[in-house]
């Protein structure tokens, strides 16, 4: 099921590409490099004005109010799959 995870969107190093950062459930940060085919924003973002938006996400597991999701492209910190809230989710 694919579904649409709040984060926070930068220029890339290079062209097409995004740095995109957010935060896992238990608030540790979590970020990596996106095209923008999966990403959904307005606006320019810029190193000093990164602008809100979110990152397509597929949903593996659900638990509570905890919701296991496969990225699109793995993160610096922890792989591919990442644990985050449900009411962080669209």
């Amino acid at each position: 099921m694919e579904k649409w995870l709040e984060c926070t969107i930068s220029p890339g190093q290079f062209t097409g590409e995004f740095a995109v950062q957010g935060k896992m459930f238990d608030d540790t940060e979590f970020s990596l490099f996106a095209p923008k085919a999966d990403l959904n924003f307005s606006g320019n973002p810029s190193w000093d004005k990164p602008v809100q938006g979110s990152i397509r996400v597929t949903i593996s597991e659900q638990e509570d109010e905890l919701l296991l999701v496969n990225l699109p492209r793995p993160t610096f910190e922890n792989g591919q799959a990442i644990t985050v809230k449900k009411n962080q989710i669209k």
